[in-house]
């Protein structure tokens, strides 16, 4: 594991919809990261998955990936909290973000798939809408689309494996009024 200096970026929370979000960060340079932990979580491991590969405490994970291409290349950086607070964090590009995904798939981790399908799918739709000429997709758009499928890819027993609050903050999503407030999903609400 690489380990640089201290880098200022900045932060921001990075939105996929309503309860699947991750912390990213924009390097001087126009870079984007993902820190370490937030990786390994919306991956569905553990907070120090990543870390304990790149350190030595799991060697295979390490070198499995290698093998799809991970760059090992960590970066620290300093960031402002939501609350105004400094602090710092060792992130990863996105390119070696796309390598734990792969792994992560390989390795049939239903939040991977579930976050790969919906890459793919919002892909294939962009490239699609361009060849026949339509306008893309707005971002709330794009986030309706990433959330349906995400949606599609769980299992009812994946959704009893995450945490409580994240399924309420999803069960929360609806676009059409007789779907607002949870209603598409009633039996969520008695899980708490």
């Amino acid at each position: 594991m690489e380990e640089n200096q201290l880098i200022r970026s900045e932060r921001a929370t990075v939105k996929f919809f309503d309860g699947l979000i991750v912390d990213g960060y924009r390097m001087p340079n126009g870079q984007f990261r993902i820190g370490l932990s937030g990786a390994s979580r919306i991956l569905g491991y553990n907070e120090r998955w990543l870390r304990d590969a790149l350190t030595g405490e799991t060697p295979r994970t390490a070198k499995a990936l290698q093998g799809l291409g991970f760059s090992e290349n960590i970066q620290k950086v300093l960031a402002q909290s939501t609350q105004g607070n400094e602090y710092a964090d060792q992130t990863i590009d996105l390119d070696d973000f796309n390598c734990c995904i792969i792994y992560a798939v390989q390795s049939k981790k239903k939040a991977a798939i579930a976050l790969q399908k919906s890459f793919t799918k919002m892909a294939l739709n962009d490239f699609f809408r361009d060849a026949f000429g339509e306008p893309p997709l707005s971002i709330e758009e794009k986030r309706r689309l990433f959330y349906e499928a995400y949606a599609a890819s769980i299992s009812p027993q994946d959704w009893r494996d995450m945490d409580k609050e994240d399924i309420v903050r999803l069960a929360l999503m609806g676009d059409e009024p007789h779907l607002q407030n949870g209603l598409w999903n009633e039996s969520v609400r008695y899980l708490l």
